[in-house]
């Protein structure tokens, strides 16, 4: 998936910062209690309760509680000195009520509105500087009891699945843009907005009559915020992008000066590895290890899809002649299993990309995609995905750019 944009210039934005007394990392360094103590509500639900995770299914309506101690699924590497909470974004206006941070817990306290949505909430140090942050899926679902369980393969290796993407409010296809759920940067563990529209680009790649597929984001107070597309910003490191965890980080290209036998100019990524963050991590999201990482973006119990240990993918078990291709909701079911065709976010400048004519999508895989032999000469990195789109490339494993933004479909951590 190859696309080219113009750069987009960065738009700040402000966030309210609920402050508390601070949860050091150091036992050895007490810090002076400047805030009256949040007590936390006997109602609320403890969503970190049995395991940490950087993604949190909640119930609309619900108050819940969860840790901020930990960075991901870790249970020794501290986030730091956390004073306060803030809402990075939220999709749905008044999704989180209000935040609060229990101190002496080192407990983040949301209460959400009787709505569905996605949210982002970062942990903050004094200075009001994001130390980590999590994602609320707000949603009735259980992933348990509709999960999916995959044929096994030739090596005797089954995945179960979720029966959606992450984020998605829905695995229904007439819900449409509801099944599409949210969209990630290989290795990241912060989500962004699927487009929630369809877009057209003109010759200079630029967005016709406004459709650019942004979604509408909001913060504490329902202010609108910019969009993602507009905040793309590049060079990103995996320290810059657990900072900014609204910025999407797009590569972009070197121009040398220099013509080619052909004479073209020749143009190189920057950085040369095409990827997000530099340097690069082919275990962001557990492909070498196989096992969870503080990276991984999904809720506790489950965890990105990885290739098995004989390199056999989780998506082997679908099959272009099983699958029934729905034009009017645009996307492919198999086995009871609905894959929408989500559109992406372009690696070149974090913008929306979703023709009508023929929408596509991917599905992430944690695992590393192959890379040249002569990486000095040829040094672009890949992640997999699984392809989503009307022919017969639908379920097929392919390569992209780490920096592109696509899909996530999360499987049972066992």
């Amino acid at each position: 998936m190859q696309f080219s944009f113009k750069s987009i210039s960065y738009v700040a934005l402000a966030s309210l910062v609920v402050l508390g007394t601070a949860c050091s990392d150091d036992n050895n360094d007490p810090t002076p209690t400047t805030c009256p103590t949040v007590t936390i509500p006997e109602d609320a639900i403890n969503l970190s309760a049995d395991e940490t995770a950087n993604c949190y299914i909640a119930a609309p309506g619900s108050v819940i509680t969860f840790s901020t101690k930990y960075k991901g699924n870790s249970t020794t590497l501290k986030t730091g000195n956390v004073a306060g909470v803030k809402l990075v974004w939220a999709d749905t206006r008044g999704l989180v009520k209000e935040l609060q941070y229990a101190a002496d817990d080192c407990q983040a306290i949301a209460w959400l509105d009787d709505l569905e949505g996605n949210a982002v909430v970062a942990a903050t140090d004094a200075d009001g500087k994001t130390l980590w942050s999590w994602h609320l899926w707000v949603t009735d679902f259980d992933p348990e009891a509709d999960a999916f369980t995959t044929p096994a393969n030739a090596n005797g290796t089954t995945w179960t699945f979720m029966n959606r993407n992450l984020g998605a409010l829905s695995a229904t296809p007439a819900d449409g843009f509801d099944t599409h759920g949210l969209i990630y940067q290989w290795g990241r563990k912060d989500p962004f907005p699927a487009p929630t529209t369809f877009t057209e680009l003109d010759e200079n790649y630029n967005y016709v009559g406004g459709k650019d597929g942004e979604a509408t984001l909001y913060d504490i107070e329902g202010n609108r915020l910019a969009s993602i597309g507009s905040m793309t910003q590049f060079h990103g490191t995996v320290d810059l992008s657990i900072a900014n965890p609204i910025t999407y980080y797009a590569m972009t290209y070197i121009h040398t000066g220099e013509m080619d036998e052909y004479d073209e100019e020749i143009v190189l990524n920057d950085p040369l590895t095409g990827d997000w963050t530099s340097p690069s991590d082919d275990d962001l999201w557990g492909g070498i290890s196989f096992k969870k990482s503080i990276y991984d973006p999904c809720p506790p119990g489950w965890k990105v899809p990885v290739c098995d240990a004989d390199g056999a993918t989780p998506y082997d078990w679908l099959q272009y002649a099983s699958m029934t291709w729905d034009n009017t909701n645009h996307g492919a079911t198999q086995d009871g299993q609905w894959f929408p065709a989500t559109g992406t976010r372009v690696y070149v400048s974090g913008g929306c990309e979703y023709a009508e004519a023929n929408p596509y999508s991917g599905l992430w895989i944690g695992t590393a995609g192959k890379a040249s032999a002569n990486l000095e000469l040829y040094p672009t990195l890949y992640g997999q995905y699984m392809f989503i789109v009307d022919g017969k490339r639908t379920f097929k494993v392919n390569k992209d750019r780490r920096s592109q933004g696509m899909s996530l479909r999360a499987v049972a951590d066992k």
